[in-house]
């Protein structure tokens, strides 16, 4: 005889929840696996830069730095050295270093004064030239303003008679006129061209090469960066003016210039005499005007030493590159421009909780463009006409071009002189800012002149190197066993008097600052420890998900196991009753029970082992043995407690509402539902809060940002499941509860109870319950989370907010369950009544 005490029906619920509840824990427990070792390989393959530590003289670290655990991205946009080629040589030659790369900061250095020249005209005319330069969001005027006329003289028939302030002299010229450049200023720095080769993949021996000879002073080979370009733009305008030979004549005469002479000469023979013929031609009536924008950040590059010419439609042009076959050019090269240079000091980032902050030291008066930090100006050497007289004389032999291409976004090997991460305004990140063709930017300036390191001692003194990024030998990627490697190395170098940062593992971080004129920017900055903080956060993650896992998964199936055995006594001992011996009794539930629990056992190992074919992740069959083994543990704990213990009778709570009283002497029949809605409280209150403080900590890093988007689709799958496992228990003991009240609400329903009266009866005591259910789950999650993170919950009212939700959900789920449970109970609950 085939003698089933477990209805049909609830024998197939509970076997399609424990096949759900194999299967999902199976997978969510390989899931986990999968994403650590997923998170490790990402931080194996991406995490360590072009090298692994940075080394500083000593106290080199900003405030700023010590304080956020930064490094800025052009760290030596400034460098006033500390560290000898001797300290250097002895890094280079260890056998654990495969690349220990030096770089120092010689200083700002103006460009060669070079000129440009425009079209001929054979009109008269009068060119305006005005300079400006750009900051990204401002526009600001630089450099001198140029006025000078070009005309046919009737005195000088082959040749254009000017008029031009002195500052044109030898430059400006009918046949071509020619203009200068306002002065921009380049940061230069010393490399090693055979350590830099490795580190970046650049080929930068052209710096071993020597110049023409043709210069007054020792050449030093300069390399320039090819994307470095200047924000600089001219606005032209050519007025066609009105000037009669008699009109010329006149004016000879007035400013006594001689008949075969020209205008030009004035400017040698008296300097005010020539302001006040510009003046005066300034009153010369305009016939037609055109004006032209030409922009040089196209076209010029640091350290240029190539003629630039307009063609005719006003397009700038090089000349090397674009050689003109039909006419000539003429220009001038001012090479001298190495006498001065220019120290630049750090700026002062201030720090205010959380907000950092940069205050202008001033403003430029011819321009008004704000500098943020000290420029002081100092000699390499003083000249008394060509002969020097002081120091040694050398100029800049411009030998190419280099670029850099930063090659993986996610991890940050701050190279200190290349600054390829761009900023940009936080309200508008299509803006992005940049430093001007004035010295003084926030932005420190990358590179834009690269000289051989042979030279630095003789420019810079004994202790000229500013830094060197060392690359660790015998390393492919960062795990565990190179960190442990690089922090070693890392205190034999502090031990030795360097200021040392780990950069392995360090990843970009965009911090927001706010900037005197311009407002709140994000710029790039290097977080150090960026993977090292990832894997922490995981690793809290991981255990905080573990816990809840085991912990809702527990819950639901003791108050399974405990609602079926409850269920199982009377018809149990109706069997004895009958004369069924206990043996005959136990056998009957273990033939249930084989079923209960092996019928979604082989389907969720069926289902695995489908998963596994296709996946290879085997290891899915041992997560399902151990989860059926602790379930066939759990089932018989739970008999042996219900064996144990009889039921009690139910003890009246006093002078208590009815709501209260009912909720009192059915406590032990939603007991669990109180402790699986305190648990999904706390998860759902707590968890958000631990990921998202995790998030905080990592997702400020490409990095960390790359590493959580691969996982919010998994924390997204945890939060459904555990939410859905509290929700079933929730139904299960609703169920069971009015089942065993069905009397109850049949009775009510006879005696004229209405629907409305029957809803607000019983879902009071659901809110009851679930309130205080809710209420301990918030505050345990408020207080774990203090406990755990010492981080104050200031999003009281959010806490609140969802746990009004919840709240609301539950008597959303119960209202649909009591509906259900009245129209099977009552037949005719539908009809109103009384």
């Amino acid at each position: 005889m085939n003698i089933n005490l477990t209805r049909k029906g609830k024998r197939i619920q509970l076997m399609t929840l424990l096949f759900v509840i194999f299967l999902l824990i199976s997978l969510s427990i390989q899931s986990l696996n999968t994403a650590s070792k997923t998170i490790e390989q990402d931080i194996y393959d991406f995490s360590r830069g072009s090298y692994d530590i940075l080394l500083r003289p000593g106290d080199s670290r900003t405030d700023l730095e010590e304080e956020l655990g930064l490094v800025e991205e052009n760290y030596l946009g400034i460098g006033h050295g500390g560290i000898t080629l001797e300290q250097w040589q002895n890094v280079l030659n260890r056998d654990d270093v495969e690349v220990a790369a030096p770089v120092a900061a010689i200083g700002l250095y103006t460009a060669n004064e070079i000129t440009y020249s425009l079209p001929e005209r054979e009109d008269s005319v009068r060119y305006t030239v005005n300079y400006t330069t750009t900051d990204g969001v401002h526009t600001y005027p630089i450099g001198e303003s140029y006025t000078a006329y070009s005309f046919k003289d009737p005195n000088q028939f082959s040749t254009y008679s000017t008029i031009n302030s002195e500052s044109l002299v030898n430059v400006f010229s009918g046949e071509y006129p020619s203009f200068k450049f306002p002065l921009t200023y380049h940061q230069v720095v010393a490399i090693d061209v055979e350590e830099e080769n490795k580190l970046t993949g650049e080929d930068f021996s052209s710096l071993e090469t020597y110049g023409p000879g043709l210069a007054l002073f020792e050449e030093v080979p300069i390399l320039g960066l090819e994307n470095g370009n200047i924000p600089l733009k001219a606005s032209i305008q050519i007025d066609t003016i009105d000037l009669e030979d008699d009109e010329v004549r006149e004016l000879k005469r007035k400013y006594k210039i001689k008949d075969n002479s020209t205008f030009g000469s004035l400017s040698y023979r008296d300097k005010e005499l020539n302001e006040q013929l510009i003046d005066e031609m300034a009153e010369q009536e305009t016939v037609s005007t055109e004006t032209y924008s030409l922009d040089f950040s196209d076209v010029i590059t640091p350290f240029y030493d190539n003629y630039l010419y307009a063609d005719d439609d006003y397009r700038l042009i090089n000349y090397t590159e674009n050689p003109l076959e039909d006419r000539e050019i003429w220009g001038v090269i001012e090479s001298g421009s190495q006498e001065t240079y220019y120290d630049v000091e750090p700026v002062n980032y201030q720090l205010i909780g959380d907000k950092i902050s940069v205050k202008q030291l001033g403003t430029d008066e011819q321009s008004g463009i704000p500098y943020y930090r000290e420029i002081k100006e100092r000699n390499n050497f003083v000249l008394d006409g060509a002969e020097v007289i002081e120091g040694e004389g050398f100029t800049f032999y411009h030998v190419g071009n280099f670029e850099v291409d930063d090659h993986d976004d996610l991890a940050a090997s701050p190279l200190g002189i290349y600054g390829i991460q761009p900023t940009y305004l936080s309200e508008d990140r299509h803006t992005q800012i940049q430093p001007t063709a004035f010295p003084g930017s926030f932005i420190t300036t990358p590179a834009h002149g690269l000289i051989s390191i042979d030279w630095v001692e003789r420019l810079k003194g004994d202790k000229p190197i500013d830094a060197i990024r060392v690359k660790i030998a015998g390393i492919q990627g960062y795990d565990q066993v190179a960190s442990e490697k690089i922090k070693s190395m890392a205190t034999e170098f502090e031990e030795q008097g360097f200021t040392v940062d780990i950069v392995a593992g360090a990843s970009y971080q965009s911090l927001k600052i706010d900037v005197e004129g311009l407002g709140e920017v994000i710029q790039p900055w290097t977080t150090l420890g960026a993977a090292d903080t990832i894997l922490q956060s995981w690793d809290i993650v991981k255990i905080i998900l573990v816990t809840f896992f085991i912990l809702v998964s527990l819950i639901y199936m003791v108050f399974s196991f405990s609602h079926l055995i409850k269920t199982r006594r009377k018809e149990e001992s109706l069997l004895t009753s009958f004369g069924w011996k206990k043996e005959n009794i136990r056998k009957l539930r273990l033939k249930e029970w084989t079923g209960l629990l092996g019928i979604p056992f082989i389907l969720a190992f069926l289902v695995l082992l489908v998963i596994s074919l296709r996946t290879e992740e085997y290891v899915l069959f041992l997560n399902l043995i151990i989860i059926f083994t602790v379930t066939c543990l759990l089932m018989f704990l739970v008999s042996l407690f219900y064996k144990n213990n009889q039921n009690h009778p139910q003890k009246p709570l006093g002078n208590k509402t009815v709501t209260w009283q009912n909720a009192w002497y059915y406590r032990h029949l939603v007991s669990f539902s109180i402790v699986q809605i305190s648990v999904m409280s706390l998860i759902i209150i707590f968890l958000p809060l631990v990921i998202n403080l995790q998030e905080k900590r990592t997702v400020q890093t490409t990095l960390g940002g790359y590493v959580h988007g691969q996982m919010e689709g998994f924390y997204t799958v945890l939060l459904v499941f555990l939410f859905t496992v509290g929700i079933l228990t929730l139904i299960e003991t609703l169920i069971s509860l009015w089942k065993q009240r069905s009397d109850e609400m049949i009775l009510f329903h006879h005696i004229g109870w209405s629907n409305n009266q029957m809803y607000k009866f019983y879902l009071k005591e659901v809110a009851l319950w679930s309130a205080i259910s809710i209420l301990f789950g918030a505050i345990m999650s408020i207080c774990l989370y203090q406990f755990l993170f010492s981080q104050v919950v200031n999003t009281i009212i959010w806490v609140g907010v969802i746990s009004l939700i919840l709240f609301s959900f539950i008597l959303v789920v119960s209202f649909i369950v009591l509906i259900n449970m009245l129209r099977r109970t009552t037949k005719y609950w539908y009809k109103k009544v009384g």
